[in-house]
């Protein structure tokens, strides 16, 4: 991909997300948070940032770095695999943008947690790569799920009885899954999944003094 291709993305993408700014280069910069010095070069030098950076840069404008600085097809954040680190890097979201992994818009990526994913696990979901992270911020399932656990969770993960999942619909919440019409909630009811809600399988719980693998 030339460098020309990446100003046409981050110009693009600055529009969508900043759409008040008129000036591309004041668009860009306070969607990437770079200085207007940097921007400058970025557009009217055609210059990228080293490739150290360009994930974080992508994060930032929330699509796919392959996608914004090579010819990948268009996507979302996803998971990376640091083979320097031996670990995975993480999407974090808020509880808000989660509804927003449905849709195609850009959707900036707060930032990453590094994390070391067993193979035994790797091999039971699909697409690894599809996995984000997100701070419960008071949602809870106790004694499984405190409020401030960081939850991994996977779209293309099996729903597993037992197991629990995010549920997002007008307030998200966790859930335990029973099957595809019987969710149990941390009160012990017992409810449907209706059709504009959407369940997110947990596939690691982590707080301060434990971690729990599906």
């Amino acid at each position: 991909m030339s460098n020309y291709d990446f100003h046409i993305k981050a110009v693009a993408i600055a529009k969508k997300l900043a759409p008040e700014i008129q000036s591309k280069q004041v668009g860009v910069a306070k969607v990437s948070g770079e200085k207007e010095t940097t921007v400058r070069n970025w557009l009217f030098n055609y210059k990228m940032p080293s490739r150290g950076r360009r994930l974080s840069v992508a994060d930032k404008f929330g699509v796919d770095n392959d996608y914004l600085f090579g010819n990948a097809s268009y996507s979302l954040p996803i998971t990376k695999y640091d083979e320097s680190l031996n670990c995975y890097l993480v999407p974090e979201l808020s509880l808000s943008q989660l509804p927003c992994l449905q849709g195609i818009d850009p959707l900036p990526v707060q930032g990453r947690l590094t994390i070391n994913f067993s193979p035994q696990l790797v091999q039971h979901i699909r697409q690894i790569e599809k996995t984000y992270s997100v701070v419960s911020s008071g949602l809870d399932f106790e004694p499984s799920i405190s409020a401030s656990d960081t939850l991994y969770f996977n779209v293309t993960a099996n729903k597993i009885k037992g197991y629990f999942c995010i549920l997002v619909g007008n307030e998200p919440q966790i859930v335990r899954y029973e099957d595809d019409h019987h969710l149990t909630t941390n009160n012990g009811d017992v409810v449907k999944l209706k059709n504009n809600e959407t369940l997110l399988p947990i596939i690691v719980t982590q707080s301060s003094t434990y971690v729990t693998h599906v």
